[in-house]
């Protein structure tokens, strides 16, 4: 559950030769001794890159749901953008040190495709080609990157998985039953439930079971349907959004990735005409 996307070296990687454009001297040949660090233009360089590789994939509505957390945290963004520049000076010769995590690592779980990998690509080659990256040294980041594929593509892998199996939803349910109980908004619908640990045990069970099942996973989810579970209760939107605020928080704070953050949120989402004005 604590796996968060991160651009990775491949992508620092490819960013590097976007320098070359960014030297002060463009007339000024560099000598085949020369490593692709200085070659590209330094530190100055590849940042400008990344910069631009970075406002690309933001853009990119095939992968930057993987990015939605750390491009809505100015802080995370921050990190991240060090991360890739630190990563990319390192891999092409520089001083930089890059300390993150290694690309199977950090990419585990995360159900990143080959069709995902493709456009991340895509996106650096538009940032390498906006700054007139020449053709060698270009060719010779993307063939970086194309090496690191093995260890960051893995194919679909379900959203259970994702969410870290049984244990995982499970940790997430118990934080969010908490917050929903302290909630004013919206705790006098599970008051009586509250009250009744035979009842809460119930509910928490049938959460578990209802999102393990829509996510792909094995249980089993024996409960009413949500319009006959809700009906009467006469819940409208304000206190809906309230549930889903609650939900959010528990995901955020058991660092579930924001791509599966996202799925089951909208999954979620699917059942409010089921739920509100019943």
């Amino acid at each position: 559950m604590k796996r968060t996307m991160k651009i990775g070296a491949a992508l620092l990687l490819a960013g590097v030769a976007v320098l070359s454009s960014c030297k002060k001297n463009d007339d000024v040949t560099a000598t085949p001794t020369q490593s692709l660090y200085l070659r590209l233009g330094g530190n100055a360089a590849i940042s400008a890159v990344i910069d631009q590789f970075i406002t690309n994939v933001a853009g990119d509505a095939r992968i930057n749901a993987f990015f939605a957390d750390a491009a809505a945290d100015p802080a995370r963004l921050t990190k991240l953008r060090n991360n890739l520049i630190n990563q990319v000076g390192m891999a092409t010769g520089g001083s930089e040190k890059y300390t993150g995590l290694d690309m199977k690592t950090s990419h585990k779980n995360m159900g990143v495709e080959e069709s995902h990998f493709n456009a991340l690509v895509e996106d650096l080659v538009l940032a390498l080609d906006k700054f007139k990256v020449p053709t060698a040294e270009k060719t010779e980041l993307l063939t970086a990157l194309a090496s690191m594929k093995p260890d960051i593509v893995e194919g679909p892998v379900k959203l259970y998985t994702r969410l870290g199996g049984n244990a995982g939803i499970s940790a997430v349910i118990d934080d969010f039953i908490g917050k929903v109980a302290a909630d004013a908004r919206i705790n006098k619908f599970f008051a009586a439930a509250a009250a009744d640990p035979a009842r809460l045990n119930k509910l928490k069970v049938n959460l578990v079971n209802q999102v393990g099942q829509a996510s792909g996973g094995t249980e089993i989810y024996t409960g009413l349907s949500m319009k006959a579970a809700h009906k009467g209760m006469n819940i409208n939107d304000a206190q809906f959004n309230a549930l889903v605020e609650d939900l959010t928080a528990s995901l955020v704070k058991y660092n579930v990735q924001s791509k599966a953050k996202i799925e089951l949120l909208t999954a979620l989402g699917g059942m409010r005409a089921d739920i509100v004005g019943q």
